[in-house]
């Protein structure tokens, strides 16, 4: 059972959407997951380095598995206790690079240095940029999930009722007539859910695909 504690950044993150924040772009979807990049002092085998930092507002387990498939896609990798070491290889040059995930919060903090001064600064700041577009894919795609499960449960339930629903009903019977202006009531609230939730999907998936 996943704990309370790893749920809280996508509590945090529905709670957005519940409450009728719909996200009407991906910025403000980014925005909302990753924080600025700031500098900030690491340890990489007991020696202090300058590194480019991230706050990520998704669950460590998924940044971690997401950066480790990210940096075999772009060259070796080797993992040793907290630190990702990693040897990206592009247009027949090699840049080493060191990664390591801290908590902070709720949050997940991604740290990544070249083992100097920040020499290789701007290859840094690229590699942040593909990843959050990675890690935002991965978001929206979860939720285009969600809200497709979602319509999926309503339709079950709206094809229920009226299912059940008696097919003659004496309408001036109280009794019948309270249980059968129920069911209507229900039927229209669930229509009005999924046309709400289709409006929704509709909204992710044009953002989703508005990645590039």
């Amino acid at each position: 059972m996943i704990s309370l504690k790893k749920l809280i950044p996508i509590f945090i993150i529905i709670s957005h959407i519940s409450y009728g924040n719909t996200f009407n772009n991906t910025s403000q979807v980014s925005n909302l997951l990753f924080s600025n990049i700031n500098e900030k002092k690491i340890e990489i085998n007991e020696i202090s380095k300058t590194a480019l930092s991230i706050e990520i507002l998704l669950p460590k387990k998924i940044v971690l598995n997401e950066l480790i498939t990210f940096y075999e896609n772009l060259g070796d990798l080797n993992k040793e206790k907290k630190i990702i070491e990693s040897n990206i290889k592009s247009k027949g040059e090699s840049l080493k690079l060191f990664s390591t995930l801290e908590k902070n919060k709720n949050k997940v903090v991604l740290n990544v240095t070249d083992g100097e001064e920040l020499d290789s600064r701007e290859s840094i700041i690229n590699i942040f940029d593909t990843f959050k577009k990675i890690l935002l894919r991965r978001f929206l795609n979860d939720y285009i999930k969600n809200i497709e499960d979602d319509i999926s449960k309503v339709d079950r339930k709206q094809n229920r009722i009226i299912r059940n629903n008696p097919k003659k009903l004496e309408m001036n019977v109280g009794f019948f007539y309270k249980l059968y202006q129920k069911n209507e009531v229900k039927k229209v609230s669930l229509k009005s859910s999924l046309e709400s939730l289709y409006e929704e999907l509709e909204k992710i998936k044009n953002q989703y695909n508005s990645i590039k």
